[in-house]
């Protein structure tokens, strides 16, 4: 009883935290039983988050603002290039630490590390979106008509 009582607040603290999640993963998270059931669903949500964060990145070197500054051939070589590396190397350096140093912590490895990734995933493209907004309008908002 106390396990099940523990997964279902494990279940709320997870939930809580997610931003704008997918109807994938919103079903497969309502049908997760488990911390590694759950961890499947982070993983595949963690897939697609990546794959916005990379056509963000593609739509950067596209625009001629930022594509001047990324300073190279696209998503091939420059400064967006070496920009996502870099911050793809932390992001799995960082949880792999994460994920040992929650050996002893509730939930299983894998899902510690899905939620660590799922967390610098949806950081990481709040910021990108940041700069492709820049990027687009200038940053500066559309005024609302009342």
């Amino acid at each position: 009883m106390l396990k099940k009582i523990s997964a279902v607040i494990l279940m709320c603290c997870i939930y809580t935290n997610v931003k704008a999640a997918s109807p994938e993963y919103e079903a497969c998270y309502a049908k997760a039983q488990t911390d590694n059931e759950v961890a499947l669903c982070l993983k595949a949500e963690n897939t697609r988050i990546l794959r916005q964060i990379q056509q963000i990145y593609l739509n950067l070197t596209k625009n001629e603002i930022t594509n001047k500054w990324n300073n190279g051939n696209g998503l091939l070589s420059g400064n967006l290039k070496d920009m996502y590396n870099s911050w793809l190397a932390y992001r799995n350096r960082y949880c792999s630490l994460y994920q040992t140093a929650s050996q002893n912590t509730f939930g299983g490895a894998d899902f510690n590390k899905e939620k660590c990734i799922f967390s610098f995933n949806n950081d990481h493209l709040k910021l990108i979106q940041e700069v492709i907004f820049a990027a687009n309008t200038g940053g500066e908002e559309d005024e609302v008509d009342d």
